[in-house]
């Protein structure tokens, strides 16, 4: 076995004692994210490692004991209270038995609407909707950090003249994310085709319209809110395969985040609102230096677990530079487990999450690995995750 992962925020600071992890929820509350029935389940995933001994609803399919076992290989503590389910209903029979408990519920997205008391949420959804609203982010963001931005209804957008390049966001209070409500509008045409597409959405009737910032890297600046102060948890850079389409999340020493007083101080602004958990700002640098916030994220994010166990991961291997993955193969979990053993042991892969697709029917015989690899150079990260790719036979 390898060295512990000790994340850099212990979970005794993650969160309250009463917090209960509880991510199932339903294709309503994640229509803006284009979520599928597997991603439903996918979700519950997150966090492994990080939560100490608070209870989790887990899908079975991500909480096999082999599973555990590979990730505790690979460092990680998982001294959790699982609560595996395999439907719907036991996710929420869990969930009830949670808060007859005394537990509060936490999750990335919305709950089933109506489904829980606001009262047995951590944050309430409304509070949560108003903070991860885009068109509400001059709420917590001085307007020196922000974009140009304008909020437009649907029907006036199609009238008026906007000079391209844009980005175009889907505007309202319903959740997003994963760049699926999210558009850019290089020239007209493009913007034509937006439009079309928000219409579709039907999630609001305005559209917000913003400024193209030229930037020269973005994070994804992670926090821990807590009811009397909040604590900067890492950043990751975005790695982007086309723009608004992000393919990975980079830790890299030699270009850190630029202010993460700022991160720090949006937090706040969030937590004096009654917020309390994990966040992530999407924060670029344009190149004479100036710091732009795009997005709130008052919820886990995507490289959450990355951001939290790389400070330790990187001291262990002797690797300064971290490189999420994300990755789908038909080899059965024992054969993944076999094949992954080696580059674990080595220390320059850290699985933080896997599902295993025989015991998912929605993963349609594909089990998912994500994680990070460790490397001495960028260039370097790039070769070990195509490296991975290939044991697993990743085409």
């Amino acid at each position: 076995m390898t060295g512990r992962l000790t994340p850099a925020i212990s979970d005794g600071d993650i969160l309250p004692a009463d917090a209960a992890f509880m991510a199932r929820t339903d294709l309503t509350q994640t229509r803006l994210l284009g979520y599928t029935p597997l991603n439903i389940d996918a979700v519950t995933t997150h966090l492994m490692g990080l939560l100490g001994r608070r209870p989790a609803v887990r899908h079975v399919s991500g909480a096999t004991d082999e599973i555990l076992g590979l990730l505790e290989a690979a460092g990680l503590e998982i001294v959790e209270d699982v609560r595996r389910y395999e439907t719907a209903t036991e996710a929420e029979s869990h969930a009830d038995a949670l808060i007859a408990e005394g537990f509060r519920l936490f999750s990335p997205y919305p709950l089933p609407h109506g489904r829980y008391p606001d009262s047995a949420q951590l944050v309430p959804p409304a509070l949560w909707a108003r903070l991860n609203s885009k068109e509400r982010l001059g709420d917590l963001v001085d307007a020196a950090y922000l974009p140009q931005r304008e909020l437009v209804a649907l029907d006036e957008a199609r009238t008026r003249f906007f000079a391209t390049p844009v980005w175009m966001k889907a505007a309202g209070e319903q959740a997003t994310g994963w760049g699926y409500a999210v558009r850019h509008c290089p020239d007209a045409a493009s913007f034509d085709l937006a439009l079309s597409e928000m219409s579709a959405f039907c999630a609001s009737n305005k559209v917000i319209v913003e400024e193209d910032v030229p930037v020269a890297a973005s994070w994804c600046a992670s926090i821990i809110v807590q009811a009397d102060r909040t604590l900067y948890a890492g950043s990751a850079e975005q790695i982007f395969s086309s723009p608004g389409c992000q393919s990975g999340s980079m830790i890299d020493p030699a270009r850190p985040l630029p202010d993460p007083d700022l991160v720090i101080a949006i937090g706040e602004a969030a937590r004096k609102r009654g917020f309390l958990g994990f966040a992530g700002l999407d924060i670029g640098q344009t190149p004479d230096g100036r710091s732009a916030v795009f997005d709130p994220n008052f919820r886990v994010n995507a490289s959450t677990s990355q951001a939290l166990l790389h400070p330790a991961a990187s001291a262990r291997a002797g690797l300064p530079v971290s490189l999420s993955l994300n990755l789908m193969t038909t080899l059965s979990m024992a054969e993944i487990a076999r094949r992954l053993r080696e580059p674990i042991d080595d220390l320059w892969f850290v699985p933080t999450r896997l599902m295993d697709a025989a015991r998912l029917s929605a993963a349609d015989g594909h089990s998912v690995i994500t994680g990070f690899v460790l490397a001495h150079s960028r260039d370097e990260a790039f070769a070990a995750k195509a490296q991975i790719a290939a044991m697993l036979d990743v085409v």
